[in-house]
């Protein structure tokens, strides 16, 4: 049985949240805090998250950036709960590497529909992925979410990692923006969403792929991205 981390301080809420999502065949760990969140991680292994931002002692977008930062966690899938309509929070939790969000008030299916499609998403991924992807002086490990250029490590975000093993894994295939959005999560695509050509800019950078002859990513003017044979 899989385990869910739920994180919220509201009693109400974790009382809910714990019999919808146990309800689904999942098993539920809950934790009141942020402290409470980072112990619950060290002593169990959860397939995903679900975390409030708002916490009385940490900061939601905090705990993110240590799982997203963490060896063995930043695999975990992470679905955070916001309390309003501001997006902004949301933004930034998917720029730090969050799958999805939610906003309150939300209806239990919702919730468990995004959760699925996220589990589904990285189960297809870890399944139809080769474990490694060698291009030349580049290797990517799929599994263990390392980069390395000339056996030299890269040091990526959740999100850059994603969108670069994505192009990887599909040399040669033009993705469209809309496409590399969907297939990583994270906001809804629309023709003025810059995100993934921010990540993308960052991930060149990284790998020194700036020059006016592309090593790696190839743009494809008004469609998205190809990664090269």
């Amino acid at each position: 049985m899989k385990n869910v981390l739920i994180v919220d301080d509201d009693p109400i809420t974790l009382k809910i949240l714990c019999a919808a999502i146990e309800k689904r065949g999942f098993a539920v760990i809950k934790a009141t805090n942020g402290n409470d969140a980072l112990l619950k991680l060290q002593k169990h292994e959860v397939c995903a998250i679900i975390l409030d931002l708002n916490l009385p002692d940490i900061n939601g977008l905090e705990i993110l950036k240590q799982i997203r930062n963490h060896p063995i966690l930043n695999a975990i899938a992470v679905i955070i709960v916001t309390e309003n309509d501001d997006k902004l929070e949301a933004i930034l939790g998917l720029e730090m590497g969050a799958d999805d969000y939610i906003t309150k008030p939300f209806h239990q299916r919702e919730l468990i529909a995004r959760l699925n499609t996220i589990l589904r998403r990285t189960q297809h991924i870890n399944t139809n992925m080769h474990s490694h992807l060698i291009f030349n002086d580049l290797h990517i490990d799929l599994k263990k979410r390392i980069v390395k250029k000339q056996d030299i490590d890269i040091n990526l975000t959740f999100k850059e990692f994603e969108i670069l093993a994505l192009l990887a894994a599909n040399p040669g295939e033009v993705l469209p923006r809309e496409a590399i959005m969907n297939a990583i999560g994270g906001l809804d695509y629309s023709p003025e969403t810059r995100t993934i050509d921010m990540h993308i800019a960052a991930i060149r950078k990284k790998l020194d792929d700036t020059d006016k002859e592309k090593v790696y990513i190839d743009t494809v003017s008004g469609v998205g991205y190809r990664f090269r044979k």
